[in-house]
């Protein structure tokens, strides 16, 4: 007789930030990068570490993007888009994949979001309030994606520490409050 086993505890991690940049592209709506000088154009590409830096507070604790638990929003109904490479490095790619994955929308259209909010002034209100005396990113984020097939319920969860609203003891290290 064989046996089967199963494991489902396997995991793969690797360093956040591996100290050399990869290309990842990035799709923007060719109406938005019609709107650019050249200058623009050029600085466009490296904008991702800046808009995190400025926009990850507010957009962690926002109300999430898409109402679906269980889709991907992408950029649709937006026009032609642009594949545009960016060379950044993993824990900057990493930030965004979590707060798109925790939002249900794609890297892609988190990033477009973010330079709408940049565009709009939203930083200019939020930045000073939200990091005033405390770092830009949080210690650290965890988000949950619960596949409930007895209920038929899905759902994504999104943890950040700290959270200056809801923790009670932050001096406790494994403690993650929603």
């Amino acid at each position: 007789m064989e046996t089967l086993l199963l494991n489902s505890e396997r995991r793969i991690q690797s360093a956040l930030i591996e100290g050399r940049m990869s290309v990842d592209s990035i799709l923007i709506p060719e109406s938005y990068w019609n709107q650019l000088d050249d200058t623009k154009r050029k600085l466009l590409p490296g904008k991702l570490p800046y808009l995190l830096r400025r926009y990850t507070k507010y957009v962690a604790s926002m109300k999430r993007l898409h109402w679906k638990g269980g889709k991907i929003l992408y950029n649709r109904n937006v026009g032609k888009l642009r594949k545009m490479s960016i060379r950044v490095n993993t824990g900057a790619w990493s930030v965004l994949g979590a707060l798109a994955a925790a939002h249900g929308v794609s890297r892609c259209y988190l990033f477009n979001y973010m330079l709408w909010l940049d565009d709009i002034g939203v930083g200019d209100s939020i930045v000073e309030t939200l990091n005033r005396g405390v770092p830009i990113f949080h210690e650290s984020y965890r988000m949950i994606w619960t596949l409930d097939l007895r209920q038929n319920l899905i759902s994504r969860e999104f943890y950040f520490k700290p959270n200056p609203l809801k923790n009670r003891f932050s001096y406790d290290p494994h403690r993650y409050d929603s």
